[in-house]
């Protein structure tokens, strides 16, 4: 540890969301691990109190509060689009170095803990559907937030891993 408290990296250390912009992230209610973030969507909430349904369900039949949305390369893109929404002065970088980016099946063990940590609080809510919530804990649909993703190193691991579990639509 450097004497401002910052931490030294080493160089054979996973890429890590920088520590303020993970704060920021977590008080945002999204889940951080490594390199990689995982949110409840504003329609999985309203499903958690039987509010209505995204899209997925309309189209797809998918259950809205089974779908996990996250991204591997949290706050990471190569693109830097000039029309994309997303908060780019909080971006660490623009390349991710295969050797620093954590295991597909290390990624998904993080992100289904960060996101069983925000699931979590919702039993405590009475006007929450108890049953939807306990099934959210086991993700039948991922959605994958393409920032960058089409750069990531790993996603078609990533992808094949998931799809390989029972009942499981990407």
């Amino acid at each position: 540890m450097s004497c401002s408290g910052e931490i030294v990296d080493k160089e054979d250390q996973l890429i890590q969301i920088k520590s303020n912009i993970s704060q920021q992230l977590k008080k945002a209610k999204y889940g951080v691990a490594d390199h990689s973030t995982v949110e409840i969507c504003h329609w999985t909430k309203k499903s958690f109190r039987n509010e209505g349904s995204c899209y997925k369900h309309k189209f797809y039949g998918i259950s809205t509060h089974r779908c996990m949305e996250f991204s591997p390369a949290g706050m990471h893109c190569e693109n830097r689009c000039v029309y994309c929404w997303r908060p780019m002065e909080f971006y660490d970088s623009l390349k991710m170095d295969e050797q620093k980016v954590a295991e597909p099946k290390d990624i998904m063990t993080k992100l289904m803990e960060e996101r069983r940590k925000l699931i979590v609080g919702h039993f405590g809510d009475p006007s929450q559907d108890k049953q939807k919530i306990e099934e959210s804990l086991t993700p039948s649909h991922y959605a994958i937030s393409l920032s960058g993703e089409l750069h990531f190193l790993k996603l078609t691991d990533q992808s094949m891993m998931i799809h390989g579990r029972d009942g499981i639509r990407l």
